[in-house]
Parts: structure tokens; sequence; C-alpha cells
């Protein structure tokens, strides 16, 4: 019954874009479970500290049909895995950059009882396929910036709430400025903006204006308590 339900769960996610190939539900039983916080393999310092190959990004010219998520150091390093097993973790990468990605498998560890995080990813890159459980950005929406010629990606995290792992609004903005052919200008780091709302819409949270007397754009975040002002002129940007 459980599985069947999952099952259901999962297409229903499918139709919403919220999941991409195949999602992986181990069996959990709460007696058998282990106590504690689970700790972020990615960023654990015993891989880091290892001596591994640095990955090139992929980030020249967007590619939202065939990567359509990235992964984002957001200035440290990311280490990736050949595989998920937690007993056995087999190192074989560093990510340093900004990159786009896909997502092909989402396995969910329930070893432990902080449900929200023990999550991993199976991801494309180049071609090639990785292990990670860091978290993925997810979401993203595009607005044309007509009079530039222009195009602007605004890219967040799905978070997720309730012990449902990236089911809720999306945190940790940043964007990705590109000509129309979607050839990379410019990006942002992650904001220092909290949108905070899981009922808000898009167009309660993003305000793009044209500013004709500086010939620039004002792209407006809008959170619950928060909101953030990026200023971009075709080739540079100020966040206010």
């Amino acid at each position: 019954m459980k599985n069947s339900i999952l099952t259901i769960l999962f297409s229903f996610l499918l139709t919403l874009g919220l999941a991409q190939t195949e999602v992986y539900y181990p069996e959990f039983n709460y007696d058998n479970s282990k106590d504690g916080t689970y700790e972020n393999k990615s960023f654990s310092k015993e891989f880091l500290d290892k001596e591994l190959p640095i990955i090139k990004p992929n980030l020249e010219t967007l590619n939202p049909k065939k990567y359509p998520n990235f992964l984002n150091p957001n200035n440290r390093e990311i280490v990736l895995f050949e595989n998920h097993n937690l007993n056995s973790l087999k190192p074989v990468a560093k990510l340093n950059s900004l990159t786009q990605v896909y997502i092909d498998s989402i396995i969910y560890k329930y070893k432990f009882k902080d449900l929200t995080n023990c999550v991993w990813n199976r991801i494309l890159i180049k071609e090639k396929y990785y292990y990670t459980d860091a978290d993925i950005h997810d979401f993203s929406l595009t607005k044309k910036l007509n009079k530039l010629n222009q195009k602007v990606e605004i890219i967040g995290q799905n978070e997720g709430y309730d012990g449902a792992y990236h089911l809720g609004y999306p945190e940790h903005f940043f964007m990705i400025f590109t000509d129309i052919e979607n050839k990379v200008i410019n990006k942002t780091d992650v904001l220092k903006f909290y949108l905070n709302d899981e009922f808000a819409m898009e167009e309660d949270i993003l305000k793009v204006d044209w500013n004709e007397k500086n010939k620039t754009y004002e792209i407006n975040l809008i959170g619950a308590d928060d909101k953030i002002k990026v200023i971009w002129n075709g080739k540079t940007f100020e966040i206010k």
C-alpha cells in the first residue's frame, strides 16, 4: 500500500515539474532510526582534504533543456562521489564554481531522524554522472530584458518544510544574465534575501522595471519581511 501511495505522489510531482526521473524511497522504521543530525558529506572536511580533480563548469551558455538545474558552491568547494552508500563513499571530484546539472535521480536517506537533509541526488554534468548530498538549485524564472535584448534567470532552491524535501517555497536566490541566445554575460552570488512565504506567487515576489533615465533594469525580489533590488545596466549589476 505504501509503495502505491509513493508512486502516485511521485507521478503528481512530475506533473508539477518538482521531480525529474526517479525517486527512491527506502523502507523506514522509526524503531531502527539513529538519533543525531545528518552530516553533509559533500562539505565534509574528511573528503575536502583529499586531492581530487576539479570539474570545469559548463556555464558559458545556458542550456535549460539539457541542464535545467544548478549546483552552486557559492565561494566554497563541493565534493562529488561515485556512489551514495554512506558506509563506503568514494569521492571522485570537486566542484568550486557554479555549473549546470541535470537531476537524474533523487535518493532519500532515512537513516537518521533529521529527515529533511538526508537526500542525495544523482546528477549529470557534461555527460558524466556524480552523486552529491549538496542541495541543488532547482527553481528558476526567466524574464526577458527587451530594452537590452537580454534575459535574466532568477534561480532559487526549493527548500521544503514539514518533512517534505524540495516541496516548499524557494530560497537562496541568485541571478544569471545572458544575451538573447543564452550566452552568459554575468552572474550574482547567492543574494542576501529570504522569501519566507509559502503562498507567494510570481507576480507577488518579482518585479522587473526599466529605468529610461539611467538605461537600467531594476529587478526586485519581495519577500514576506525582506526585499532586495538588483540594478542591471547590460554588463554589470549593483545590489541594493
